[in-house]
């Protein structure tokens, strides 16, 4: 180790960066002058590094990962995770050396802070060396990483440095030394951990010490996390400023504001997964039957999409991102990932959201239904599609697959080739009729096969919306008016028996590019007086069911795959059609058990829904609730929980959850019981979903009960 007093700032950044031994990386300073500074260099392609650790070495040899080694399965492996450690450290020092090198004329209290951040990191990599030494490893025994260097070091500004540097690289060393110091304890190996220790206690002045610039660089008007976030730099993100656990206490240390804290904590971002990105279009239906982009939704619609604009979180991997206007509320966030769930990234549904979205490679665009508004929406981002990647899927021939004609016509198909015993007879098909002397004419026809009860559907509509419902072969009056505006509008309606309903179901699979097809299973949904989705049981498609129904759902007790196997069957038979229209992504099937006079019978196809739908949501949250409970999702309004004495959504689940908290089994892996809202109720306008688990169906609907609220 060499001693040089009084060396120029420019002298010592220059030895660091481009020497090639070990006293220029590590070269001692005392006193230093800041008087040459001099003028700014470009990022050179490399630092100048000893033999055997150049970043460009590296490519020639067999690459070995992080992931490999940190196992500790060995005392080799204790060396090797070091290993990685020290280059880190060794880059960062290289780092601040071209930062100093780069922007001579940045304040000299900052130059001078930098100065000693980098004699720190130099000491980091003198006790990393002399611990491997000790263990048995010697420093380029194995090929060393770029990454750092690739990310950081095109850095235009003293700003992108303390925001990739310290508050993103530092900052995550707030998690990975604390972290390690405790594997290290544990393998009774106190030395490296006391080292670990020291690194941690330095990164807190180290973050601190950018934070404090980044501060006063910082645009005044932005908070500190929104100004974070746009002065980092692809490829990094905020996620990189995270490590194993996440040490709230350091990072207050440091002097970061508890809200930057909140939302680094709930961030989401893919580290090197290409995201799916998600969108809520609840109206996907209405747009659908317009068949142009511009549709102004009607109330309730609108009301849904606000409220459940971040729901698609429900159906995330962690790397993917949601599209929306505002993300939910820490708190909710924070309950949400307290109790295992993936909080996704979210980005603004705005032009500048998308256009930062667009700088970035994404998997799949997954809107919750394909439509016109998702076409125009999303058409920033498909240039970002790889080749296969799930990405637009719109045309005339798709339209038509949204229509209950369509799935009516289905049905009769289905029927003529499929003779199963328990299913419907074919006089409980659809008709599709375009104008209102065939509705009657339908309507009559049905009368003397002694339907009674008929429902006219409009072919493009969702949830029980645009139906009329009518008794005896006659439409009254208004309904003669309701049904000429839809056929005007839709050009056609679908006239069917209204069937005396016992059970729903729903059936869920996906068509592949090829026409492949995976099966995800059925669900059991409830809708109310109308007709509209209320909720799904999450799990058991039989709670609460009388036993005639039991066993018919299960061929009489003789045939237990009964469900499964009819999934199959009809999964593979609509992903012809639906491939052959060009449709690949989710599909729901509506289906119904119904009572005929004294036997149950089974309508396979009520309707197809090319589409996401709240059935799929439910069967995804099959994977965070026990096997052995009884679970229920539902949709909950203002209006009926204000009618039991609610001050609106928040004040309900605020009581519910405090009452009937949400708990986890023993491994803290699934829900045991409980109550938990699934959507954001500070958030919420008019609708709120909300996860009911318990022993069994009414300790659920206890919940419900004790609150004034009841599901049906």
């Amino acid at each position: 180790m060499r001693y040089i007093p009084g060396m120029e700032i420019r002298q010592f950044a220059e030895q660091v960066l481009f020497g090639t031994r070990w006293e220029d990386k590590l070269v001692a300073l005392d006193r230093y002058e800041d008087h040459a500074p001099g003028a700014g260099i470009a990022t050179p392609s490399a630092p100048g590094r000893p033999p055997g650790l150049g970043l460009d070495e590296w490519h020639h040899r067999e690459k070995l990962r992080f992931r490999d080694v940190r196992h500790f399965h060995s005392e080799k492996e204790r060396g090797l995770v070091l290993h990685f450690f020290a280059n880190h450290e060794l880059l960062a020092l290289e780092l601040m050396a071209l930062a100093l090198l780069k922007f001579p004329q940045a304040p000299e209290k900052f130059r001078r802070g930098l100065v000693q951040t980098l004699k720190d990191e130099q000491e980091h990599v003198r006790l990393y060396q002399r611990r491997m030494q000790e263990i048995g490893v010697q420093f380029g025994e194995i090929p060393v990483g770029d990454f750092f260097w690739k990310a950081i070091g095109p850095m235009e500004t003293p700003m992108d440095f303390v925001t990739s540097l310290s508050l993103t690289l530092e900052q995550a060393n707030l998690d990975y030394a604390r972290h390690y110091a405790e594997v290290y304890r544990q393998l009774d190996d106190p030395e490296t951990a006391a080292i670990l220790e020291r690194i941690y206690r330095d990164e807190i002045g180290h973050v601190k010490h950018g934070l404090t610039w980044f501060r006063r660089w910082q645009e005044a008007e932005l908070s500190e996390w929104d100004s974070y976030r746009q002065a980092l730099r692809f490829p990094l993100g905020p996620a990189r400023a995270k490590g194993i656990g996440f040490n709230r206490a350091g990072r207050l240390q440091a002097g970061l504001s508890a809200d930057y804290i909140d939302e680094l904590e709930l961030f989401s971002q893919s580290r090197g997964r290409c995201p799916a990105v998600y969108w809520f279009n609840a109206n996907c239906e209405e747009q659908v039957a317009l068949g142009r982009p511009g549709l102004t939704p009607s109330q309730r619609v609108a009301e849904l999409e606000a409220d459940f604009q971040a729901l698609p979180m429900l159906l995330c991997a962690r790397d993917d991102v949601v599209l929306l206007r505002e993300k939910p509320s820490p708190g909710f966030l924070r309950r949400m990932q307290g109790l295992g769930f993936a909080i996704p990234e979210f980005v603004e549904c705005s032009a500048d959201g998308l256009a930062a979205l667009a700088e970035r490679k994404v998997n799949a665009l997954r809107p919750w239904g394909w439509s016109p508004d998702s076409v125009e929406l999303l058409a920033p981002l498909v240039e970002g599609l790889p080749r296969g990647g799930e990405g637009p899927c719109w045309s005339a021939a798709i339209r038509s697959l949204y229509a209950k004609s369509w799935s009516a016509a289905r049905l009769g198909e289905f029927l003529a080739v499929q003779k199963a015993d328990y299913f419907c007879g074919t006089d409980v098909v659809g008709t599709a009729c375009e104008t209102t002397d065939q509705v009657v004419a339908q309507m009559e026809c049905l009368a003397v096969e002694g339907f009674d009860a008929v429902v006219v559907k409009a072919i493009y509509g969702s949830s029980g919306r645009g139906q009329i419902h009518c008794r005896g072969g006659q439409l009254r009056a208004e309904q003669c008016g309701r049904l000429e505006n839809i056929l005007r509008q839709q050009g056609q309606v679908v006239v069917e028996p209204w069937l005396d309903k016992v059970v729903d179901l729903s059936l869920h699979f996906d068509v592949g590019e090829e026409g492949e097809v995976s099966v995800a299973g059925w669900t059991r949904f409830l809708t109310d007086g109308r007709g509209q989705y209320r909720g799904s049981f999450v799990g058991s498609l039989t709670a609460g069911l009388d036993e005639e129904v039991k066993r018919f759902l299960y061929g009489d007790g003789r045939d237990a795959r009964r469900l499964p196997k009819l999934g199959e069957q009809l999964a593979e038979w609509l992903a012809e059609p639906l491939c052959a229209a060009g449709y690949q992504g989710p599909v729901g099937v509506d289906a119904m058990v119904y009572r005929d006079c004294d036997r149950l019978r089974l309508k396979p196809i009520v309707e197809v829904n090319p589409r996401t739908t709240m059935g799929r949501v439910a069967l995804k949250l099959q994977q965070a609730v026990n096997s052995a409970r009884t679970a229920l999702w539902l949709v909950i309004s203002r209006r009926e929980v204000t009618a039991a004495g609610f001050a609106g959504l928040v004040e309900c689940a605020a009581v519910l959850e405090a009452a009937h908290p949400a708990k986890l089994m023993p491994d803290g892996k699934q829900l045991s019981g409980g109550v938990l809202f699934t959507t954001d109720p500070a958030q919420a306008r008019s609708f709120a979903t909300v996860l009911l688990v318990g022993e069994s169906l009414d300790e659920c609907e206890g919940y419900l009960r004790e609150a004034g609220l009841a599901l049906k």
